[in-house]
């Protein structure tokens, strides 16, 4: 089925080439769940991935991309990490120091600098996002836990720990 044309060399390009192989459909699917500023995000950060004189498999890519996003839970912070990786790298490229990229490292220092960048922002008390965990501040768990039990006719016992 012929989707449209590459706006780069103008080929054809079919859906049912893209989804050929099962490592293809699948990264068509990962692709497809984020939003627009991710998605483009992504793409940018696994050109950094390829090869000089190759292309990159679907199976890679789709390894990478898993990884990736593996990284958080937090996806804004993730697409800006995404962004910030792939212009700093791209500028080293330009000045001939860039090499390609192996893992995941550099992303994860941005990535981990971002998230301490929202949680600094994060008035204290409220519940911040850090690595795809939510940390709370004890009072306010205890409060959401016993407004939860309360809502589905539980019971809270005091335990002693002593």
């Amino acid at each position: 089925m012929k989707l449209s044309r590459c706006p780069v060399c103008h080929t054809n390009i079919h859906l049912d080439q893209l989804v050929a192989d099962d490592a293809g459909r699948q990264l068509l699917g990962q692709f497809s769940r984020m939003n627009y500023k991710l998605g483009g995000n992504m793409v940018a950060y696994l050109a950094l991935f390829r090869p000089t004189k190759q292309d990159l498999s679907n199976s890679k890519a789709l390894s990478l991309v898993q990884e990736t996003l593996a990284l958080t839970g937090n996806h804004n912070a993730l697409a800006e990490a995404l962004e910030q990786t792939v212009a700093s790298l791209q500028q080293n490229r330009i000045n001939g120091n860039g090499k390609q990229l192996t893992n995941h490292n550099y992303l994860r220092k941005v990535l981990t600098t971002r998230l301490g960048q929202i949680a600094a922002e994060t008035p204290a008390g409220s519940t911040i996002e850090y690595k795809a965990q939510t940390v709370t501040n004890p009072e306010e768990d205890r409060r959401l836990f016993e407004a939860h039990m309360l809502k589905l006719g539980g019971r809270i016992i005091e335990v002693n720990h002593e």
